[in-house]
């Protein structure tokens, strides 16, 4: 990740922008009481902790920039709906879906979710829904889904 992922330009200058970066390595065996307290078992994996530390999102794995930025996006957005700014989120989720790669189905399910807490109306929820089910319909994001009532 160091390499490729978190030296890209627009990688690290939107992490600059948005995040307070901590970096933990497994190796280290002071770091492990940090793993273990959020349930980080496997290297690489970032995760999104909002301003009291409470995790709300953790992907694991490399990832090569424009499905890390994706997933920045989306972990932003995970934390910004845990404090009901479901707005903000769902403007940073809005950027992250239409990206063709392997994050926009999760993007387009968080999406949904986003919009149905903004407003309490299932409207749009179901709108996205049938727009991951068409572009994805073979994702685990997409069997989350159900048909609309009626």
């Amino acid at each position: 990740m160091d390499t490729v992922t978190y030296s890209h330009p627009q990688v690290s200058q939107y992490i600059a922008n948005h995040f307070i970066p901590y970096k933990a390595d497994m190796a280290e065996r002071d770091a492990w009481p940090h793993f273990r307290a959020n349930h980080v078992i496997w290297t690489p994996s970032v995760g999104f902790a909002d301003r009291n530390g409470s995790m709300h999102y953790v992907a694991p794995g490399y990832s090569p920039p424009p499905e890390f930025l994706a997933t920045l996006k989306i972990g932003r957005a995970r934390c910004l709906m845990a404090w009901t700014r479901n707005a903000e989120a769902a403007k940073l989720l809005e950027e992250a879906a239409p990206e063709d790669n392997a994050m926009a189905a999760e993007a387009l399910f968080w999406l949904s979710t986003a919009y149905f807490f903004e407003r309490r109306d299932s409207t749009r929820m179901y709108e996205v829904w049938e727009e991951l089910v068409r572009r994805y319909p073979d994702s685990p994001w997409a069997k989350r889904t159900y048909p609309k009532p009626g």
